[in-house]
C-alpha cells in the first residue's frame, strides 16, 4: 500500500496464502515475500541463460528430462 490508510492508498497489493490465519504475522509476510525473490532469480536465469524456454517434446518424459537437465546445469553453474 502507498499510503497510511485504505482511503488513502492509490495502490494496493495482496498477499494471499492458504496458511492458516494464526501464523500470519508481519515477520511471516515479509520472510515468505523475500523468498520470492529467489525463484525470480532461478526463473530468469534458467529461461535466459540454460535454455529452461527452449524445449520441443512431444511427451511428459522428455518435459521432465529437459527440467532436470537445466536443473543440473544451474546446479554446476552456481558452483563455478
Amino acid at each position: 500500500m502507498n499510503a497510511s490508510s485504505i482511503e488513502e492508498a492509490t495502490e494496493i497489493d495482496y498477499f494471499i496464502t492458504n496458511v492458516e490465519p494464526s501464523k500470519v504475522t508481519s515477520e511471516w509476510i515479509v520472510n515468505s515475500y523475500s523468498n520470492r525473490n529467489w525463484i525470480e532469480v532461478f526463473y530468469r536465469e534458467a529461461k535466459e541463460w540454460l535454455g529452461l524456454k527452449e524445449y520441443q517434446v512431444r511427451d511428459k518424459w522428455s518435459l521432465e528430462r529437459h527440467f532436470i537437465l537445466v536443473r543440473s546445469c544451474l546446479h554446476f553453474y552456481h558452483l563455478s
